[in-house]
Order: structure tokens, then C-alpha cells, then sequence
């Protein structure tokens, strides 16, 4: 179940305890007041649109949470036996979007979205992504055709933008339908068009084999490919930074990779080409050392600090008969962009592992994480169980904002304090990253569903993982 409140009210108060209550037709949280740091309840009902909205509200406050839980019983109680599963509040004016609902030809459905509406392993996903759509604004008409549709993966995008943005603390204005998203965080205003890297057939290439293959496409073919999608955001016929709503703000482009879908025991485009976007944004990539086939590592040259990795500087990405210019952030078209978000985590397997943690999907599943995590010593390897009581995880965890040294309004890092932030060093003129400790740079979900009385460990064994 998903809860919206108004962002700027965690400034107010904080919750410190979540109940599900009457079989989960109430939401109830203790709350702490941060201005006097006493304690106080919410009980929350869903209203018409299905949002879970507040319905009564203690008439004290007390000095702890357990001083605080005995009344909130006692608040439930007149709700116990109703008879109503909603309260409406009188403003609803819109149905609520039952984004299952089917608006579209069944043989026009997408194949990932058929995955999700069907398979009993999408259960956590299912129930999440229908949760936090009862709370998305669909500010052009058509968000739920599109996404049952040939535009899944971009609406699978906006939806966890939405999430995201919302857990960042940020409120959105729904007055215009472009761009996709005008935020704002205690007056500070952002504008945000959302991007994706689709398919094209005649020039996409087969799945990197090995490390010395991933790099090999990241040369030229992965900045193409984020090329193509970027530059057309700041070469159509109406620019964004010329409309009312979007002048004097921050304006940001957010990417996400969508160009070769998961399967077959491969992995989505999204896992192997980071590298390519940041390569095209700057204009600048790590040499690195190949030696009998395998990746040695960076090259090492003497800076005038001592060794250093050596930073190539690219002018041109040429690769199948196409040439663009590299440095994207330095093109005079660009310098309206603020930066560039980024982020390989806007996936099923996502919204799966986060609805799981909420409890909304089955315990006969079992999500197994593995991937590249920061830390203070650096990336390092991580392996865990999604069903252990200390694994968090967060919205943010994946994205990372590349900032563009020449933008004409740039934007203020301190915003989005809890994603990975890409800067141009002013005393090298090269990029780097700074990270939060748990920034996920890469990672891969093996979700598995034992059968025939198998166990989980026999079921990882024998294959039966299905993502």
C-alpha cells in the first residue's frame, strides 16, 4: 500500500511507527511533531481515487510512542464495523486510475506488461506499481493506454521518476502536460523532461559477451545510442527553456536505457552502458589496459600529484556508418541543460524487490541481490537476501546526476542530497563521481520460486531463478 502525503509535511512532522489495520482497509501511523517532540496518530482511509488520505486524527499529544498506541486502538475502534472500505473526502473529481484495467487490444499489449499483469513471480511488483498509480497525476489524458502499450518502458520510467521525486521531497505542478515533470522542494523550482533510449533494429548491436566487449560498445555505440535521445530533447522546434513555465528554472534531462530488453540469459542494455553516456556528456573516458583478452585495468600515467589513470579527450563517436560530436555538454545547444539524470534501475525487478519490502507480494518468493555497491573504500561486491530484516533500499539508490560545467542556470546538487552527483574538476577539467555509501552502481536479482518441495537453496541450484 502506498500512503501520499504532501512532501513538504515531513518538515512538520516524521513518522515513527506504520499500522495496517481491519484487514488493510486503514492506515494508521504514530507520529513525532518536531517542532514540541511529543507524539500523536493519523488514521488513514482510502478515498474515492483510492488514495489512502487521513480520516481522523488525535485530539492529544503524548510524550512517547507507547503512551500514544493505546488511544489509537481505541480511535479504531468506531471503524471496526462500518460497513465502508471508502471515504470520500469531496474534492475527488477524477476516477481513480486502475492502471489494470485493460484500455488496449489484447494483441497490442507489450510483452513486459503481460509479464507483469500475469505472472504469479510480478505479484510484489503488481501490487506496488497499482498502488503508487492511484497517486500519479496523468497530466496528458493517456499515461495508462501507453503504458499497457507499445510505451511501456517510457511510462515505466515517469512512474518511478514520480516515486522517486515524491520520496526526494518534491511537490509537482500538474498545471502544464510539458515537460513531463515541474517540481518544487520549499520554492526551489526544477524542470525535468523525462528520456528514453528505444530500439532500433537496423543498427543495434548483440549483447557484450565479456568485459573487453562492454567496453568495446561503450567506445562509440552507447554514446550514440544516448545521443540520438538527448539531442533530439534540445533541438525540437519549441524548446523547453523558452516556455513561461520553464524559464528561470533548472531545467534537467532524465535517461534511462531501454534499447535491448532483458532475456534469454542476458541482461537489459540499462547494466552495461553507464560508461557511454559519460563518455558523450564530457567528452572524456578512462583508458583502459587490455592484455591476452581480458581487462587489466586503467592505464596509469604520472600526474603532477603522482600516478593517475589517463583520461582520453574525444572529439567524434563514429561507429556503423553514424558520426556525432562527443561532449555533449559543451554543445551551444546544450548549455540549457542543467544536467543530466541517470539512472539503470527503472525495471519490473525494481518495483518487485521494492513491493516486497512494502509486503505486498508473496513469502514463497525469494529475491536474491547481487551487484557493485559504493562504500567509503570505494565499489564493492554485495550479496543479500531482500527478506532480510536489515536490507533497505531506496528510490534514489541507482541515479546519478551529471552536471553540466557550461549550463545557463545549473542546479543545486544539495536538492537531490541522496543520489550519486557527476562534476567537472575545476583543477584537472575532469569528471568525478561523488556517491553516497549504499549507491548501487550496478546489480541483478535472481528471484526464485522453489517447486515440487524443492528448497531455496535446491531451487537456486537447479536454475530456477527468473530474473
Amino acid at each position: 500500500m502506498c500512503y501520499a502525503k504532501m512532501p513538504t509535511l515531513r518538515y512538520i512532522a516524521c513518522e515513527v511507527a506504520w499500522y495496517e489495520a481491519i484487514d488493510g482497509k486503514l492506515l494508521c501511523t504514530i507520529t513525532k511533531d518536531l517542532t514540541d517532540g511529543d507524539y500523536g496518530f493519523v488514521i488513514l482511509g482510502r478515498d474515492s481515487r483510492r488514495l489512502f488520505r487521513a480520516i481522523s486524527l488525535c485530539k492529544n499529544f503524548y510524550p512517547s510512542p507507547a503512551d500514544t498506541y493505546p488511544h489509537l486502538l481505541e480511535a479504531l475502534e468506531q471503524f471496526a464495523e462500518d460497513g465502508k472500505d471508502i471515504y470520500p473526502q469531496g474534492d475527488e473529481v477524477i476516477p481513480p486510475n486502475e492502471i489494470f484495467d485493460r484500455v488496449v487490444d489484447e494483441d497490442k499489449i507489450h510483452p513486459y506488461f503481460k509479464i507483469l499483469r500475469d505472472e504469479p513471480h510480478q505479484e510484489a511488483a503488481r501490487n506496488i506499481i497499482k498502488e503508487i498509480a492511484y497517486s500519479f497525476i496523468d497530466v496528458d489524458g493517456h499515461y495508462i493506454k501507453e503504458f499497457q502499450g507499445r510505451n511501456f518502458d517510457a511510462r515505466l520510467w515517469e512512474l518511478f521518476l514520480h516515486t522517486y521525486f515524491y520520496h526526494a521531497g518534491f511537490e509537482r505542478q500538474t498545471e502544464y502536460d510539458v515537460p513531463d515533470y515541474l517540481l518544487n522542494k520549499l520554492g526551489y523550482q526544477v524542470a525535468v523532461e523525462a528520456v528514453t533510449v528505444g530500439a532500433n533494429e537496423a543498427f543495434d548491436q548483440d549483447f557484450p559477451l565479456d568485459g573487453v566487449a562492454t567496453i568495446e560498445l561503450n567506445q562509440n555505440y552507447a554514446p550514440i545510442k544516448f545521443g540520438s535521445a538527448l539531442w533530439s530533447k534540445v533541438t525540437r522546434k519549441n524548446p523547453y527553456w523558452e516556455m513561461e513555465q520553464v524559464k528561470g528554472k533548472p531545467f534537467i534531462l532524465a535517461v534511462h536505457d531501454y534499447h535491448r530488453p532483458a532475456g534469454n540469459g542476458n541482461l537489459g542494455s540499462m547494466t552495461y552502458t553507464k560508461a557511454g553516456l559519460g563518455a558523450y556528456l564530457y567528452g572524456q573516458r578512462d583508458v583502459v589496459v587490455v592484455k591476452d583478452g581480458k581487462i587489466a585495468g586503467p592505464k596509469i600515467i604520472e600526474g603532477p600529484n603522482g600516478p593517475e589513470p589517463e583520461i582520453e579527450q574525444i572529439i567524434e563517436h563514429c561507429f556503423e556508418g553514424k558520426t556525432i560530436p562527443s561532449n555533449f555538454f559543451s554543445l551551444p545547444e546544450a548549455k540549457h541543460v542543467s544536467a543530466v539524470i541517470f539512472s539503470n534501475g527503472a525495471t519490473l525487478t525494481t518495483f518487485n524487490r521494492m513491493g516486497k519490502l512494502a509486503g505486498l507480494g508473496s513469502q514463497d518468493i525469494k529475491m536474491i541481490r547481487k551487484g557493485m555497491c559504493a562504500s567509503e573504500h570505494g565499489p564493492i561486491p554485495f550479496s543479500v537476501d531482500v527478506d532480510d530484516p536489515n536490507y533497505e533500499e531506496a528510490w534514489g539508490d541507482t541515479i546519478v546526476m551529471y552536471h553540466n560545467p557550461n549550463a545557463s542556470i545549473p542546479v543545486n546538487p544539495e536538492t537531490f542530497p541522496d543520489i550519486a552527483h557527476v562534476h567537472i574538476n575545476p583543477e584537472d577539467g575532469h569528471p568525478y563521481e561523488f556517491a553516497p555509501a549504499g549507491h548501487i552502481s550496478t546489480s541483478v536479482t535472481f528471484t526464485i520460486r522453489p517447486v515440487d518441495g524443492d528448497t531455496y537453496d535446491e531451487a537456486m541450484e537447479q536454475g530456477q531463478s527468473i530474473e
